[in-house]
């Protein structure tokens, strides 16, 4: 019964043969010198040279300099201008009467003005100027008849303070304190790229990993097909064998070499997909990279409601919805006061003179000959009650809402999933150490089958299956390796703490100082972030659980923080 099994597999093994015996021509991997590399310094290559990193960082200095630029609001500007004017023109009866200038004026003036305007925190604006004014005209002649020109000078001082409506520091500061919001957001979308890339980055080199121990124990597996095909076609030369065996054995060598081919195609993509973090090309640098540093076993000590508090305070997303929160309820208060009737008042002091030179015009100027005072009170108030101001307060409303909704939703998914995080650890572990045991277990019963072979009590199939097994089991072994370290991963990037334990985490300010010379000169490496090795055990940072309301607040949110990421509002 088993000698038309076996005849039966001979075309399809054939098949797997003309596919194995063909494999690609060449392979950049295998012609390129090899380069081993450590986990730390691969990280270390990351952190410096990857762009996705740089690109936030560009981001968070872009962000930090408009929140900069927003200090300019206050800056007095200096406003000046020259002015000539040239005008004749002719007059009317009435105007000739009064005027006596023989039909026509002409007129030939020189115009100055200068002033310093400012904006206060209340909302107000205040001027200081002088005006000079250089008047030549027909008319003076008619009564001084050597008068050259007149000299008209003045100086005041002018307010234009808002009662109501745009009045007011909160008013005023909203727009800084909105830039600090969108700095403090591109710092936290920086740390999140930082982990996030991190993270992906240490999941390729395990997964390069894998592959290279995919290629070796497809090569082993190789070889121990070439043996006993070697063996099985002496044995068949020398009568102790049948021809079978050596179908059997060549079926099996075709199709280790198919796998083999496979796993190395797989090793060059792991390989690229690897250096791509770092900026790098293995196929144009002539490089082989190969990962010397094995998986580890980690462990997940404490559970989840001991570890959320630092999870939440830490978690990038978490930070950065508050932020989104505080910036709704800065725009909320903008929206409240848009409301009120507008009530502006305006008001002047100043002293004009004139002379027939610029010194005495200045001097009468000086002295207050001539004091002007203006007050104006204007109000603006709509009749419908304000159509549009009441429904962009209504938008504002629902745009808190949802930004609170939004924070909840992240702090609902943060607990829920930092407990299936931790059992995941667990669990991965435990498949790692049960896969360690199947292939101890097959490794014995490979020797077993190869010893009862050589006694000729099970044949080559036998042998070829167990030795499948065991390659398949050892695949297996890494697979969840693998996992267990994306496992542990995903934990610290629950956690907030990926960073921290790698040495990486640096507060807003610190990362503005230590990369300020690399927003000037720009660059292709952050040498300033230098990583660390974790330690072996996933430990949470302790953390104080404040109130829901104080997280929302700008002080409750500081005192939440841990100490390293506490800082004062920029």
């Amino acid at each position: 019964m088993r000698k038309p099994q076996l005849l039966a597999r001979i075309p399809a093994v054939v098949c797997a043969l003309g596919v194995a015996v063909c494999p690609p021509s060449r392979l950049s991997a295998q012609a390129a010198a090899e380069q081993p590399l450590g986990r730390a310094e691969y990280l270390q290559r990351v952190v410096e040279s990857n762009r996705s990193i740089q690109s936030r960082l560009a981001g968070f200095h872009s962000a930090r300099s408009l929140h900069r630029a927003e200090r300019g609001v206050y800056e007095p500007v200096f406003i000046g201008s020259t002015e000539r004017v040239d005008r004749q023109r002719p007059n009317t009866i009435e105007l000739e009467r009064s005027l006596r200038s023989g039909g026509e004026f002409i007129e030939r003036n020189w115009n100055y003005n200068a002033g310093v305007e400012t904006r206060t925190p209340t909302g107000g604006r205040v001027r200081v100027g002088v005006q000079g004014r250089e008047l030549r005209n027909n008319i003076q002649r008619t009564v001084i008849v050597d008068l050259d020109a007149e000299y008209e000078t003045s100086f005041g001082v002018n307010v234009d303070q808002p009662l109501l409506k745009n009045a007011g520091p909160g008013v005023m500061s909203a727009t800084r304190r909105m830039s600090a919001r969108n700095a403090e957001t591109a710092y936290q979308d920086f740390r999140r790229q930082l982990m996030l890339t991190l993270a992906q980055a240490e999941i390729g080199y395990w997964e390069l990993f894998l592959a290279q121990q995919a290629v070796r124990f497809s090569g082993e597996s190789v070889r121990t097909a070439e043996d006993l095909l070697k063996d099985n076609r002496s044995r068949f030369e020398s009568g102790r064998g049948s021809r079978l065996e050596v179908l059997e054995a060549e079926a099996g060598l075709a199709l280790r070499r198919s796998r083999e081919s496979v796993a190395q195609q797989r090793l060059v993509e792991a390989m690229n997909r690897m250096a791509a973090y770092f900026g790098s090309s293995p196929a144009e640098e002539g490089r082989r990279f190969v990962a010397v540093d094995q998986p580890r076993a980690w462990s997940a000590p404490g559970e989840a409601a001991t570890m959320a508090p630092a999870a939440l305070a830490m978690s990038p997303d978490v930070l950065r919805a508050y932020r989104q929160v505080e910036m709704e309820r800065i725009r909320l208060g903008v929206a409240k006061n848009q409301r009120l009737p507008q009530v502006d008042l305006r008001g002047s002091f100043g002293s004009a003179g004139l002379g027939f030179d610029w010194r005495s015009a200045w001097r009468d100027s000086e002295q207050i000959n001539f004091p002007q005072w203006t007050v104006l009170l204007e109000m603006r108030v709509p009749l419908l009650a304000g159509i549009r101001e009441r429904n962009e307060v209504r938008a504002a409303q629902q745009r808190v809402r949802q930004a609170q909704l939004n924070a909840d939703d992240l702090e609902i998914q943060v607990r829920s999933n930092l407990d299936a995080a931790i059992r995941r650890v667990d669990s991965t572990a435990f498949t790692a150490r049960s896969n360690g045991e199947a292939v101890s277990f097959r490794e014995t019963l490979l020797g077993d089958r190869m010893a009862a072979r050589d006694a000729g009590r099970v044949d080559t199939r036998a042998v070829l299956e167990a030795e499948d097994d065991l390659v398949v089991a050892r695949l297996e072994l890494l697979d969840s390796q693998v996992e267990h370290q994306r496992a542990v991963l995903e934990l610290q990037l629950l956690q907030g703490n990926l960073l921290h334990n790698r040495g990486l985490e640096i507060s807003m300010a610190e990362l503005e100082q230590a990369s300020r010379e690399w927003s000037r000169e720009g660059g292709d490496r952050l040498a300033f972030l230098r990583y660390r090795e974790p330690a072996s055990e996933i430990v949470p940072l302790p953390a104080p659980v404040p109130s829901a309301d104080s997280r929302l607040e700008p002080d409750g949110l500081k005192s939440w923080l841990p100490a390293f990421l506490r800082k004062d509002e920029p």
